[in-house]
């Protein structure tokens, strides 16, 4: 299964709806689901959270309000296993081909955080 517009726009606590996203930012969002359903993860995702408004964000984590999520840049999708987590961990390579990085596993227990834009860090793997 594959992600779609539709589901990412209903992942998390608000649905937004087609019309309410300007055109860039569903630009990112199809740019963030083109790459993430490229990586050829088998299983099914569910995607938790993707696109946030303020609202969301300051209730979520008030001290990253500059958050990929804002802006369609960022995906997060359950993991409560962290058979993803092991999996992408043994198929870096393939974020680095498709231009996503990855919130360090150790802080984001239950989910996995992927976005398509580079961290302050640099790092593939890397620490909020």
């Amino acid at each position: 299964m594959k992600f779609t517009l539709k589901e990412v726009l209903n992942a998390g606590s608000h649905k937004f709806k087609e019309s309410e996203i300007d055109l860039v930012t569903k630009r990112n969002l199809e740019d963030l689901i083109d790459k993430v359903n490229a990586l050829g993860y088998q299983p099914p995702m569910i995607a938790s959270s993707c696109l946030r408004s303020l609202e969301d964000q300051k209730r979520i984590n008030a001290q990253a309000m500059g958050s990929s999520h804002l802006y369609g840049r960022a995906i997060d999708i359950s993991d409560p296993k962290g058979e993803l987590k092991t999996w992408l961990l043994q198929n870096q390579a393939k974020l680095v081909v498709l231009g996503l990085w990855m919130e360090h596993p150790d802080y984001t227990k239950g989910w996995c955080h992927l976005q398509t834009i580079r961290p302050k860090s640099g790092n593939l793997l890397f620490i909020p």
